[in-house]
C-alpha cells in the first residue's frame, strides 16, 4: 500500500510541475502580450500627440495670421477715416456704429484678399512669361539641332566622297608605281642586253618575278 501512495503521490507532483509550467507559460504569454499592446499603445499614443502637436502649431499659425489681419485692419486708413468722422460728426446708434464696424471689418478682409489675388496674378504673369522665353529658347535650341543635324549629314556625305577620292588615288597611286616600275625593269632589261649582246647570257631575274616585255 505503501508503494501505491508513493506513486500517487509522484503522479500527482507530475501533474502538479505540469500544472506549474502551464501556468508559468501562460503569464510569460500574457507578459509577451502585454508588452506588445503596450508598446502599440505607445506608439499611437506618440502619433496622436505629434498630430494633435501639428493641429496646434497650424491653429496658433491661423490664430497668428487672423491677429495680424485685425490689427492691420485697426490701423487702416479707412478706421483711420472712421474714427475722424465720428469725432467730428459724432457717433450713430450702437446698432448702425456696430454695423458700419462690421462693413468696415468686411471691407478691409475683401481688401486684403484683392491685394493677395493681385500678388498671385502678378506671379502668374512672371511665370508665364518665363516660360515663353523658356519656349522661345527650345525653339531656338531644336532649329540649332536640326541645322547641326544637317551639318553632320552633310560632312558624312562629304567624309564618303573624300573616302572614295583617297581610295581612288591611293588605287592611281599603286597603278603608276606599277608602271614605273615595270619601266625601270624594261631599261635595266634593255641596257643589260645592250652590254652583254652576243653571250647569251640571260637577264638576272629576281625570285618570282615575271618578264615585263617580250625577248
Amino acid at each position: 500500500a505503501s508503494q501505491v501512495e508513493k506513486g500517487k503521490e509522484l503522479e500527482l507532483k507530475e501533474q502538479l510541475d505540469a500544472l506549474r509550467r502551464e501556468h508559468m507559460e501562460t503569464l510569460q504569454e500574457l507578459q509577451r502580450a502585454y508588452e506588445q499592446e503596450k508598446l502599440l499603445l505607445t506608439e499611437s499614443h506618440h502619433r496622436s500627440e505629434a498630430a494633435l502637436q501639428e493641429t496646434i502649431q497650424v491653429l496658433n499659425s491661423q490664430l497668428q495670421s487672423f491677429q495680424e489681419r485685425m490689427k492691420r485692419v485697426e490701423e487702416s486708413l479707412l478706421r483711420t477715416d472712421y474714427k475722424k468722422h465720428i469725432q467730428e460728426h459724432g457717433s450713430p446708434s450702437p446698432f448702425w456704429e456696430q454695423e458700419l464696424e462690421s462693413l468696415h471689418f468686411v471691407i478691409e478682409m475683401k481688401n486684403e484678399h484683392i491685394h493677395g489675388l493681385d500678388k498671385k496674378l502678378l506671379h502668374l504673369e512672371n511665370v508665364e512669361e518665363r516660360n515663353l522665353l523658356l519656349e522661345e529658347k527650345v525653339k531656338t535650341l531644336q532649329q540649332e539641332n536640326e541645322d547641326l543635324q544637317v551639318r553632320t549629314q552633310n560632312h558624312l556625305v562629304m567624309a564618303r566622297q573624300l573616302s572614295e577620292e583617297l581610295q581612288a588615288a591611293r588605287g592611281a597611286l599603286e597603278k603608276e608605281a606599277q608602271l614605273l616600275e615595270q619601266a625601270r625593269r624594261e631599261k635595266e632589261e634593255l641596257l643589260y642586253r645592250v652590254l652583254n649582246a652576243g653571250d647569251g647570257t640571260p637577264f638576272p631575274m629576281a625570285a618570282g618575278e615575271v618578264p615585263l616585255i617580250a625577248t
